[in-house]
């Protein structure tokens, strides 16, 4: 049995709701195995009560409760499993543990995101079949709790008393319109990075008169983009906007999404819709965005 692991650190950033989870994770180890399972982190989830986790009780308030109980009637497990050391928690963690969080951070790593949330925690959760994940979770809509947890979600954002906030100056990059110019050089970026599947709503704003795209740019490279009204040309949509794998966490998306969303207050816009979010707590920490309900 391991005693030891040394988990990539640059393959397990949290966000800053994974954290709590952690937290609340452990506080149900403290209170049975001393050792952190994959039901732990489960339970984790569900005590955490913002964002898309708030959703989860709303459909379900006696979730928590119910599956807390179930954990109270567990056998003892046997101790022959010493667990293993982890930075992320005192507790040690199980060897399943240990495999939920490889599986996390390769789904994380496949679909090019920086941090590990909770849609990518509960299908690894699920994925290893764990017996007494699914007995905490016997007669329990899984599926949709999947669903809420980690399907691509819309969010809102009230313009109403928007300000554009204070920038750090950083002298190496600069954020302005994108011109016809730009054209070849942020369609290559974007296809690149992301793919062709952004390339029709790019090419929506470049025909637009008063093109509403936003590039990031350091000594003549492009490092990211943000758009508002390409997606299908409808107004008020804000997106798509992605910024260079390498140099996420800049603050360069950020300063993209506000001068976005500065235009858009101009043009007299009430709300900014987003239309399927992917760093749901980016936006929710940024512009104080919302989760537009489709479950409760």
């Amino acid at each position: 049995m391991l005693d030891s692991y040394e988990w990539n650190v640059n393959l397990m950033k949290l966000s800053e709701r994974m954290k709590r989870i952690f937290k609340f994770a452990e506080i149900e180890a403290h209170q049975s195995s001393n050792i952190i399972y994959p039901y732990h982190l489960l339970l984790g989830i569900f005590r955490e009560r913002k964002g898309v986790c708030a959703e989860v009780f709303l459909h379900n308030p006696k979730l928590y409760d119910t599956c807390k109980e179930r954990v109270q009637k567990f056998h003892p497990l046997s101790n022959a499993e010493q667990g293993i050391e982890s930075e992320y928690f005192d507790l040690k963690i199980s060897l399943t543990t240990m495999q939920v969080l490889e599986n996390a951070s390769k789904r994380m790593t496949r679909y090019k995101q920086v941090y590990i949330n909770e849609g990518l925690l509960i299908k690894a959760i699920f994925d290893i079949n764990d017996e007494r994940t699914k007995a905490m979770v016997k007669g329990v809509q899984v599926s949709t709790i999947i669903e809420i947890l980690s399907s691509p979600r819309d969010m809102i954002v009230s313009l109403r008393d928007y300000t554009l906030p204070q920038f750090t100056p950083n002298k190496d990059v600069t954020i302005r319109k994108a011109s016809l110019e730009d054209a070849n050089p942020l369609k290559s970026f974007v296809e690149a990075e992301f793919g062709n599947g952004w390339l029709e709503s790019i090419n929506n704003g470049l025909e637009a008169d008063n093109i509403p795209i936003y590039i990031a740019v350091q000594r003549g490279e492009i490092l990211g983009f943000a758009c508002y009204n390409v997606v299908r040309r409808k107004k008020g949509l804000f997106g798509p906007m992605g910024t260079a794998m390498s140099k996420r966490t800049l603050g360069i998306g950020y300063m993209l999404l506000h001068r976005c969303l500065k235009d858009m207050k101009e043009f007299g816009y009430e709300y900014a819709v987003i239309g399927e979010a992917g760093p749901l707590e980016f936006y929710e920490r940024s512009c104080k965005a919302v989760i537009i309900s489709k479950f409760i």
